[in-house]
């Protein structure tokens, strides 16, 4: 009788998503592709800082940034970004799961959708 293999979900973070967050964590990778790495850092802070970014010129250009509740969308907007960050961790083999970017995705933009109500 053969073994079937059990393929971890997707949804869920791996067992050892904490070690994700040690500096150490993408050293294979790393040495294995140091110039690609480069470029894989510079595609996760644009990913990570790009929805904020595109939230404040849209919404700051149009009703003005002297009201408060921008910082609320400044902060959904990096929220979200943790949602596409996640993506581009899959390069590394470092994704967390379905279920982090669903949640990256539907809290940061409620945030920035609250933040544009009030400051319209």
């Amino acid at each position: 009788m053969s073994k079937k293999r059990i393929k971890p979900s997707n949804w869920t973070p791996p067992e050892n998503y904490k070690d994700y967050f040690y500096a150490s964590s993408d050293e294979a990778f790393k040495a294995e592709h140091p110039i690609g790495y480069f470029f894989l850092v510079i595609l996760g802070i644009v990913a990570l800082l790009l929805p904020a970014i595109l939230f404040l010129i849209v919404v700051g250009n149009t009703y003005g940034g002297e009201n408060g509740w921008i910082i609320l969308g400044l902060a959904g907007g990096i929220v979200f970004g943790i949602g596409l960050f996640n993506y581009v961790a899959i390069i590394i083999k470092q994704y967390l799961g379905h279920w982090v970017s669903i949640a990256s995705f539907l809290i940061g933009g409620a945030m920035m959708f609250v933040s544009w109500l009030l400051c319209r």
